[in-house]
């Protein structure tokens, strides 16, 4: 049954796109039609165009899918593989180099063709930025850094940023390899910010 599927699957309060769907050797118009029927039987729900999702009861009614973890799955990693990662304020605010909190999170990420573009999921404003070179699980962290230190100002960093900035470094594994294999694919001011900063003495 296409509904024990789904469940198995994905589990309940969870996005299910319809590209990750795979139910034997079923075609897209049946499976539309099933997915049709099973949302007129309220066992799913249709968030928006290829979006669903396994609703469950509350005290409060039924369940409302997080757009976050929409934007997560379609932007950030699907099946453990990361696809992107944030920027700007929250990519700051993430690594402990900065307190300000911003609404409108931008994320960085392969699954975007346009150099800059506002979308709304749900309730939740996201600036998506295509990224400069395909974002995988080896490289995530050396391109988040190396976009840090493009989106700064070298005398950004006092004594406490520093201290942050070398733990987050430390965590990640950044090395002086991976960031010479990936500098030239930023603008300039990113490595004359990391070297008149200081920061690039914290990179083993």
């Amino acid at each position: 049954m296409l509904f024990d599927y789904l469940i198995e699957k994905f589990g309940e309060n969870e996005p299910i796109f319809f590209s990750d769907i795979s139910y034997e050797n079923y075609s897209e118009i049946w499976l539309k039609k099933e997915l049709s029927k099973l949302c007129e039987q309220g066992r799913i729900i249709r968030y928006e165009r290829g979006i669903y999702y396994i609703p469950v009861k509350t005290p409060f009614g039924t369940s409302v899918l997080n757009p976050n973890k929409i934007i997560e799955k379609k932007y950030l990693a699907n099946n453990g593989a990361r696809i992107g990662f944030y920027t700007g304020i929250t990519a700051l605010q993430q690594a402990g180099l900065s307190t300000q909190m911003s609404n409108i999170p931008e994320i960085q990420t392969n699954n975007e063709n346009s150099k800059l573009r506002r979308i709304t999921v749900g309730n939740q404003e996201v600036i998506l930025r295509k990224s400069r070179v395909a974002i995988d699980n080896e490289n995530i962290f050396v391109l988040q850094f190396l976009e840090m230190m493009n989106c700064i100002s070298p005398d950004y960093f006092d004594d406490e940023k520093k201290s942050a900035i070398k733990e987050w470094i430390r965590k990640n594994n950044i090395s002086q390899e991976l960031v010479t294999k990936y500098a030239p694919y930023f603008p300039d001011k990113t490595m004359r910010n990391l070297i008149e900063s200081g920061v690039i003495y914290y990179v083993a």
